[in-house]
């Protein structure tokens, strides 16, 4: 149940954060290209024409760049993330496969021996409810201080009797199984880093032409 919670917690955070970066990468890719500036009928702006059309060649060129420079670090990044989702994980999967299984070695050996020792207890609780039993007979067959001194005396060797039998059966079986200790959770690794996207291209500004004088007649 816990790996299956992380794995889900994992899984929901690449999401989003995948998600994210595909949207922000398509928002950010996503601008309008300037069109270039057919001749007029003066001269003079030719060459103006010319220089502006030239850069724009150059803009769109390196916007076209741009725009898979970035959709390629968001590939890249996408693909550094699933693999450290994926790796941790495993980590986490491995860790809690290794719990478990050290529990599973442990709860038949314990149930085994809990077992054993339920049946000890259950005949000491026999021989103890037993001296009570004529413990209290023996008081009420004869209330004189000597009969009850006796049943004193009894009762309390059978209760030392019960406990030492008890004792010497426990340590027969052994020593008591350990249960074990559940190992230190590995340290989750610092997510990598998106690599910053390239500079984006900054268009040419338009030439200010000059009008067309009117000739004079």
């Amino acid at each position: 149940m816990f790996t299956k919670k992380v794995v889900n917690v994992a899984l929901l955070t690449s999401s989003l954060i995948l998600g994210s970066v595909s949207i922000a990468s398509a928002d950010e890719t996503k601008s309008p290209t300037p069109a270039p500036i057919t001749a007029t009928a003066n001269p003079a702006n030719a060459a103006a024409i010319a220089a502006y059309n030239a850069q724009l060649a150059t803009y769109k060129l390196a916007m076209t760049q741009y725009r898979v420079a970035v959709v390629t670090n968001n590939i890249s990044y996408r693909g550094v993330m699933q693999k450290y989702w994926s790796s941790w994980s495993a980590t986490m999967t491995a860790y809690e496969a290794a719990w478990q299984a050290a529990l599973a070695t442990f709860q038949p050996i314990n149930a085994a021996y809990q077992a054993k020792r339920s049946a000890l207890e259950a005949v000491r609780e026999g021989a103890v409810n037993s001296a009570d039993a004529v413990f209290l007979a023996a008081v009420a067959a004869n209330n004189a201080p000597a009969a009850q001194e006796l049943a004193l005396t009894a009762h309390d060797a059978a209760m030392k009797a019960a406990d030492t039998a008890f004792k010497t059966a426990v340590a027969a079986l052994g020593t008591a199984p350990v249960r074990p200790v559940k190992p230190v959770a590995p340290v989750k690794p610092v997510a990598p880093v998106k690599a910053a996207d390239p500079v984006k291209p900054v268009a040419p500004a338009k030439p200010e032409l000059e009008k067309s004088k009117a000739k004079k007649s």
